[in-house]
């Protein structure tokens, strides 16, 4: 079943609901929905969903759970778009990373990890390369006291945290139509049960050596952090670590373990990304000099001096040489 029309005006049976953006291709369609029969509405102009998300599966009646599918990536977003005030927020990436912040506070919440957030209009979220973002909304009534203290201190659930795997399989669950709330009652059970397994979640314990799988996944935000800031010549580690909440030292151990520095990695990028609009016939009429200044160098000696010694020819030579292969390919 499909339609288009305003959300408000949707009158639903009680099931699963796909709320699709006009703008989300077809293939990413298929790949969300497959061959399934939910019930589908795709609206023209912004998506219906929050942070920009090209698609959106959740309940009808509402009970509160959600999953935003390809939501905008390295752009600081409001919480307070997900939730109201009065709500506690459960949020719980597929993969990729997910920043917080909130005050002074900062947590990198990694692929199927989760947290909790009490005062969500304070927050702002930062998704790096995240796929599917779940959403549990939660009256602050339900909160539990323990729960409350873990929230405020940006505490991360680890994924493998029994509870959180219940609460992401039942959540599954109910989301595919597994699992059927048809009456009030129902309704209200399957909210307490979620709000039960949030109470008695745990956060993933963090004392000496960070856990292999969170240093990987904090170490991708980093990196696509940077590589949306490539541009800027001003660029520093300080100003990375600070807004990851860690360390600068902690930042240098982090390239450290892959065999290289954060200036290193930086330069590396920037000549990548040189190389690639020195290739691109798009490019051709920007000067090698707007293309150095444009990928966040300040000095043009400098960049020829290190692309030459990177990539083993000088801009201009890279530049003829990818012309003359067009020219004969054409």
């Amino acid at each position: 079943m499909s339609g288009r029309g305003r959300r408000s005006a949707l009158v639903q049976e009680p099931g699963p609901l796909w709320l699709l953006s006009s703008e989300m291709p077809q293939s990413e369609i298929d790949l969300h929905l497959g061959a399934r029969a939910e019930r589908r509405f795709v609206f023209d102009g912004a998506s219906p969903a929050p942070f920009g998300a090209r698609a959106m599966l959740r309940l009808e009646p509402d009970i509160g759970l959600m999953s935003l599918f390809a939501p905008r990536t390295a752009v600081s977003l409001p919480v307070r778009d997900l939730c109201a005030e009065g709500k506690a927020l459960l949020l719980r990436p597929a993969d990729g990373a997910l920043i917080v912040t909130c005050g002074a506070r900062r947590a990198v919440v990694g692929g199927r990890e989760a947290i909790l957030l009490m005062a969500p209009p304070q927050a702002t979220l930062l998704p790096m390369q995240i796929s599917r973002l779940d959403c549990l909304t939660i009256p602050t009534g339900a909160v539990s006291e323990r729960a409350r203290l873990l929230a405020q201190e940006l505490r991360v659930f680890g994924a493998g945290d029994d509870a959180l795997q219940m609460l992401g399989n039942y959540g599954a669950a109910l989301l595919r139509g597994m699992i059927p709330i048809r009456t009030p009652e129902l309704h209200e059970l399957a909210r307490h049960f979620m709000f039960d397994l949030v109470n008695i979640m745990s956060p993933e314990s963090l004392p000496g050596r960070e856990p292999r799988h969170r240093r990987d996944e904090r170490m991708n935000a980093i990196k696509s952090d940077i590589e949306a800031r490539l541009e800027d010549r001003r660029l520093t580690a300080r100003e990375i670590a600070d807004r990851h909440g860690i360390s600068l030292r902690y930042l240098q151990k982090l390239f450290e373990d892959e065999g290289t520095t954060f200036s290193e990695f930086v330069l590396q990028r920037r000549l990548d990304r040189a190389l690639r609009l020195l290739q691109s016939a798009g490019s051709w009429e920007t000067s090698i000099t707007e293309i150095a200044f444009g990928v966040g160098f300040g000095d043009l000696s400098y960049f020829n001096r290190t692309f030459r010694r990177r990539f083993g020819a000088a801009p201009r030579d890279i530049r003829a040489n990818q012309r003359a292969i067009v020219a004969v390919q054409a």
